[in-house]
């Protein structure tokens, strides 16, 4: 090789060394400080939502630092490595629960105004002892009410939100949320041993610049729950937000949200062809937090989440 060409090939190598450095440095900023960036555009939704897939420019990285060599681009690429892994290793890896002592299961699906029925149906023969249905149509609620009268008999419904439970239903409050009309619901329901807060929730859906009315509502959600000082609370439901969002933040404050039982986040939506967020979540404070799988159930848009959590856990 000519001193020319060995010169050009040196020279290149150390763009392209100095390009991963500076994407890799670009991507680590983006994993820590995504809620920072302006919401302007749909921008702020973007990266929020989006951010647990940035993971995957990690080993595109990777194979680049390997074709132009160089020890700094290997470190360098270490740091958005441990920053995906600080910000989503633990929701990644599969929980493993304890056995629980005093079993506890809830499920909820947003049922795309089809298909409520087959999804009720699916999510009873898992052994739900509590279901969340959301974006019932109109005359679902009492259809899946009729269907499920005898293994849940204990039922409410307001707006788009049904909540059927084989256990009493001591309390009932619907929750506007800000909106002027009710899309969410508190239940206290009383169990064998327990007496449990429920949150049924159908927030509004976001979009890139029309997310307004979700943010509202996530919000106000929040701050009745810092003020509820209920022992054990479960929120289930379509939050349309996932766990990175920043205007989820009101929630997971406040609650934990039950950890997926198999590798990965345990995303919901799509059904099909692959799911690619995680905007519906059961969360729980004062409470074992279990376990929680995804079903593809009815002919929804969305995935089921089945959780099972332990009421004597404190």
């Amino acid at each position: 090789m000519s001193n020319a060409a060995q010169h050009r090939l040196t020279a290149g190598r150390l763009a392209g060394r100095l390009l991963i450095v500076l994407l890799s440095l670009a991507l680590m900023v983006v994993l820590v400080a995504h809620r920072s960036f302006p919401e302007r555009a749909g921008l702020g939704l973007f990266l929020d939502n989006l951010t647990p897939w940035l993971g995957f420019g990690i080993p595109v990285l990777l194979l680049l630092a390997m074709l132009v060599r160089g020890r700094i681009t290997f470190l360098i690429l270490l740091l958005p490595a441990i920053a995906w892994a600080w910000i989503f290793g633990a929701a990644f890896v599969p929980a493993n629960p304890p056995e629980p002592v005093d079993k506890f299961t809830v499920a909820t699906q947003n049922v795309h105004q089809d298909g409520a029925a087959a999804s009720a149906e699916g999510l009873v023969a898992e052994g739900a002892d509590l279901i969340s249905l959301q974006e019932l149509g109109e005359g679902q609620a009492e259809q899946v009410g009729q269907l499920l009268a005898d293994s849940h008999p204990h039922q409410f419904s307001v707006g788009t939100v049904g909540v059927y439970s084989k256990y009493p239903i001591l309390d009932q409050q619907p929750l506007d949320l800000g909106l002027g009309w009710s899309r969410a619901a508190k239940l206290r329901i009383q169990t064998e041993t327990e007496q449990v807060t429920v949150y049924a929730v159908h927030a509004a859906s976001a979009r890139p610049l029309d997310h307004e009315e979700r943010d509202t509502m996530l919000r106000n959600l929040g701050q009745i729950m810092a003020r509820d000082r209920s022992s054990k609370i479960i929120a289930l439901g379509d939050f349309n937000a996932t766990s990175t969002d920043r205007h989820f933040t009101p929630i997971s404050d406040q609650l934990e949200e039950v950890p997926h039982e198999s590798w990965g986040f345990g995303m919901t939506w799509p059904n099909r062809p692959v799911p690619v967020l995680k905007i519906d979540h059961v969360m729980v404070r004062g409470l074992d937090t279990g376990s929680a799988s995804t079903l593809s159930l009815g002919d929804s848009d969305h995935r089921a989440v089945f959780a099972t959590l332990d009421l004597a856990s404190s």
